[in-house]
């Protein structure tokens, strides 16, 4: 073969490479991950499809719910939820018509805790429940004979914490702070996620994640007050969502890294005071929602 035919060949092989090579993965800056930009537009709901002014499901509650506050998934018929004046759990049976309450079972004494329940999450059979002054009710045995211990967490009621769940991949309970972020030298309007220990029972500093109203410019063309009231973490993309019922109501959905990926707006018409969020194992949305004029609050349910 003459090396000017072996010269063609190579530049044809060359050019073939060219033209079979994915553009989107190229390493942009030189190291060994790829980058990739997302496009993130105003009232965009991100990548799992959830649209907020779509339920594909809505149930009244039942009375005692309506100052709901918070929910959790217990299993493809049941959520477990709370309201803000009463220490209890709430066991609630979903069909296709109706929201029944089949159990409520209490975990302090109302006369002694005069406290204000705002969230709920299970960790296997373990139930935690969160005062918004910074203390969580461990509730073992939560189905039979409960069993509740305190445990201070090192936040307080200047923190105003309104938001847990728990998160598989770190392992840990998260608690969203609705007030003061406890970030020294930052501003007040700056809130804050932090991640609990449940082994140690500590606090685990810095926040895990800081909201910042200059967040949202780029996604809701608005330096947005958000003031979180729940949060919760998707079972499968492991997103973090985080709702909002102060100034604006809307929901934020950040990765698991802390970017900010979408915020999608909540029609006040539809959910009043939106204060609980959790998902299914199979990527359903659960929202929580006050009642309107001392009516039950309502849940609402999305899928992708």
């Amino acid at each position: 073969m003459s090396r000017i035919q072996l010269t063609c060949i190579l530049l044809f092989l060359v050019a073939l490479g060219s033209c079979n090579s994915n553009p989107g993965s190229e390493n942009i800056n030189g190291g060994d991950t790829a980058v990739a930009t997302v496009q993130v537009e105003k009232n965009n709901t991100g990548s799992r499809g959830y649209d907020l002014a779509k339920p594909n499901h809505t149930w009244r509650l039942p009375d005692q719910l309506v100052e709901v506050s918070g929910n959790t998934w217990v299993d493809a018929n049941h959520l477990l939820l709370i309201e803000d004046l009463h220490p209890a759990l709430y066991l609630i049976k979903l069909d296709d018509k109706n929201a029944i309450l089949e159990k409520t079972i209490a975990f302090a004494e109302t006369e002694k805790d005069k406290v204000d329940i705002e969230d709920v999450a299970i960790v296997d059979k373990t139930v935690y429940a969160l005062w918004s002054h910074g203390v969580l009710f461990k509730i073992s045995g939560w189905q039979g004979t409960p069993k509740v211990d305190k445990i201070e967490t090192g936040l307080t009621k200047q923190n105003n914490t309104e938001g847990l769940c728990y998160d598989p991949v770190s392992k840990t309970l998260l608690i969203a702070c609705k007030d003061d972020a406890g970030i020294p030298d930052d501003k007040k309007s700056a809130k804050a996620v932090y991640r609990f220990d449940m082994g140690k029972q500590i606090l685990v500093r810095p926040p895990y994640l800081e909201i910042h109203k200059k967040d949202f410019e780029q996604i809701a063309n608005d330096k947005l007050s958000f003031n979180p009231s729940a949060i919760a973490v998707h079972p499968v993309t492991h997103d973090i969502y985080i709702l909002t019922t102060r100034d604006n109501k809307g929901m934020a959905v950040f990765s698991h890294e802390g970017v900010l990926k979408s915020y999608q707006t909540i029609d006040k018409e539809l959910m009043q005071q939106p204060e609980g969020i959790c998902f299914s194992q199979d990527g359903k949305l659960y929202i929580s929602s006050q009642g309107k004029k001392g009516e039950p609050g309502n849940l609402f349910e999305f899928d992708q």
